[in-house]
């Protein structure tokens, strides 16, 4: 069983607890995030049909929990894992954490979300995914996302990269994170 470590609102360890205690009760956890990007286009999961949170929904390039044992840098495992690319700390940038509340009938998920970028240039055959967390990876462009994210745009046209298929996707297609962490996830885009 996951242990988490659960915080106050101003991110003061509290004690621990299990994952499920954590979202049943809406306690404060931490989480790490990683979104993958070059010059011009942001990476984003579409989460596997199988997952109990969220199936088949667009979401952060990879992430998780950080459990009780480890360390906010333990979290890049998360890429690896998901993605199956081995990545270093050193070669990702941390961005800060933000606060980021999901919450739906019987689930309150209340994290404090520490936000990388991992910015490279990625062929499609690098990627080994996992297939119970992950269906597929998709390019966007950064600035079409960042727009998106701002709700300057309704929708906006994402690439397979394994397939080469396109869609249009809007905020509906995403994990309701709430708007407040995509206008900030925004502004760390444009930097």
């Amino acid at each position: 069983m996951e242990r988490l470590k659960v915080f106050d609102e101003s991110y003061t360890y509290v004690k621990e607890a299990s994952r499920d205690e954590v979202h049943r009760q809406g306690l404060w956890h931490e989480t790490f995030h990683c979104w993958l990007v070059d010059d011009e286009f942001v990476y984003i999961q579409k989460r596997s049909a199988v997952k109990k949170d969220f199936p088949n929904l667009f979401d952060i390039t990879a992430a998780g929990h950080i459990l009780a044992t480890e360390t906010i840098a333990d979290g890049i495992r998360e890429v690896e894992e998901e993605l199956g690319l081995v990545v270093e700390l050193s070669q990702i940038s941390p961005k800060g954490v933000v606060r980021d509340v999901i919450e739906l009938p019987g689930f309150l998920d209340c994290e404090f979300a520490n936000v990388f970028l991992y910015e490279s240039s990625f062929a499609p055959n690098a990627f080994s995914l996992q297939q119970e967390e992950v269906a597929s990876v998709h390019g966007v462009n950064r600035q079409a996302l960042i727009a998106l994210f701002l709700k300057e745009v309704p929708t906006v046209e994402c690439t397979n990269i394994f397939d080469d298929t396109t869609l249009e996707i809007g905020l509906v297609d995403f994990v309701p994170h709430e708007r407040t962490y995509f206008e900030q996830i925004a502004l760390l885009l444009k930097q």
